[in-house]
């Protein structure tokens, strides 16, 4: 029988339907919309007084899909993912909001093209999800001249304004958003109390989901989480006759929109350990050579820039070891840690013991370049799991993205 660390022994109870969700990212929002839609009264408090301001403010996200012929964790959550986000952000794109029109990714060597052909066999029934395409093929779809043999297009994803669907969906369910700059959490008389710097507590509610991405780091309850704050730069670029015939969004060792209001979006960079949102000359260099690597073709395409006067925006990213999402109940770490200690001695170890969980705290963050694509699925699961619901997605991919897979797998491996 496998470990049961995932279950709460002493579930708390719930008294009220009230929940507050600490950041009004793509993460924060969707599990707003997904917990109201149950029933429950939802207040989202971020710093600041917009939602999506932060990683969520790019004028263009994609739904970036990643699948891979192997049968590991990270391709089927990824296609689980790209499945929801697909019908999810149908209603914004029949609105005019963003643009389903399809993405194309491209092979950035040898292995990945083989993993193409072998993705192409794979999904051959499913044409409405994924195609296998040549060089005819992607050139008509894309409406450019492009120079790869082949590659993977997705009809049925797209782009979209990450933050105008923050908006939108606070709107659509009449959810709150109070500013309040929250440094601090603390549990007393079965609330959540967020504290901001001077001590004074903001607001309190009964449940509590963290979604406020590498900001968890600074919450004494989530800090044991390994996640890293990365920085990326997506770059501008003005459209001309050759660009604005770019049909698709285009992927491969960096990824370029269709034209929006005469702009393309392009990039974007991975800055590990730089910490500036300051747009930086050298970044556009890196977004264009990743443009050339993506495909000759579409760095003729867009032709020669003068780096001097080009725009973009700096934000930073949330990630994880695995390259997986983090979501669901946040565990008591010293607690889980003495109940599986023998996991330390013998990894395979069966224990009775069930999990032991805080009392109605939640996290949803980790998404990394990946928010648009994961937080529609992430926000199911987590919804499903504060109302009592059976989530649709298999329970070997849910523990894979549980907070707790940390604490169990550095005791197996003895890092703790």
């Amino acid at each position: 029988m496998p470990n049961l660390w995932h279950l709460d022994r002493a579930p708390a109870s719930r008294s009220t339907r009230e929940i507050a969700i600490l950041g009004a990212g793509i993460a924060g929002c969707t599990a707003a919309a997904a917990l109201a839609q149950r029933g429950f009264n939802v207040s989202v408090i971020d710093r600041h007084q917009t939602a999506g301001s932060e990683a969520s403010g790019n004028n263009q996200g994609i739904v970036y899909p990643k699948l891979s012929p192997r049968d590991d964790f990270l391709p089927r959550i990824n296609l689980a993912a790209i499945k929801i986000a697909s019908t999810y952000y149908s209603p914004f794109w029949q609105q005019g909001i963003g643009r389903q029109c399809g993405i194309i990714v491209l092979p950035e060597n040898n292995k990945v093209r083989n993993d193409f052909n072998l993705i192409g066999e794979q999904f051959s029934q499913q044409s409405d999800l994924v195609q296998l395409c040549n060089n005819q093929q992607l050139c008509q779809l894309s409406g450019i001249e492009l120079q790869a043999e082949a590659g993977l297009y997705f009809p049925a994803l797209g782009w979209l304004p990450p933050a105008q669907i923050c908006q939108q969906l606070l709107a659509q369910h009449q959810i709150p958003l109070i500013q309040a700059d929250i440094d601090r959490i603390v549990h007393s008389d079965d609330r959540w109390h967020l504290l901001a710097p001077d001590g004074q507590c903001s607001f309190s509610s009964e449940s509590l989901v963290i979604a406020n991405a590498y900001g968890c780091q600074q919450l004494e309850q989530t800090q044991f989480l390994p996640v890293t704050q990365l920085r990326g730069q997506i770059s501008d670029l003005q459209a001309n006759s050759a660009t604005a015939a770019l049909k698709t969004v285009i992927c491969g060792a960096g990824y370029i929109t269709p034209q929006h209001n005469d702009q393309h979006s392009f990039g974007a960079t991975y800055n590990k350990g730089v910490f500036t949102t300051q747009v930086r000359r050298e970044d556009h260099q890196v977004n264009l050579d990743h443009m050339s690597a993506t495909d000759i073709g579409l760095a003729e395409t867009i032709g020669p820039q003068d780096l001097d006067n080009m725009t973009g925006r700096a934000n930073y990213r949330c990630t994880t070891k695995d390259y997986l999402p983090i979501v669901g109940a946040v565990p008591d770490v010293p607690q889980l840690m003495e109940d599986y200690a023998i996991l330390r001695s013998d990894a395979r170890a069966t224990v009775s013991a069930l999990g032991s969980y805080l009392p109605n705290l939640y996290i949803n963050c980790g998404m990394g370049s990946r928010g648009l694509s994961y937080a529609p699925l992430t926000a199911e699961v987590l919804a499903c799991e504060i109302a009592g619901e059976i989530s649709d997605i298999e329970q070997d991919l849910r523990l894979a993205m549980h907070p707790a897979r940390f604490i169990i797998r550095d005791l197996k491996k003895k890092r703790i």
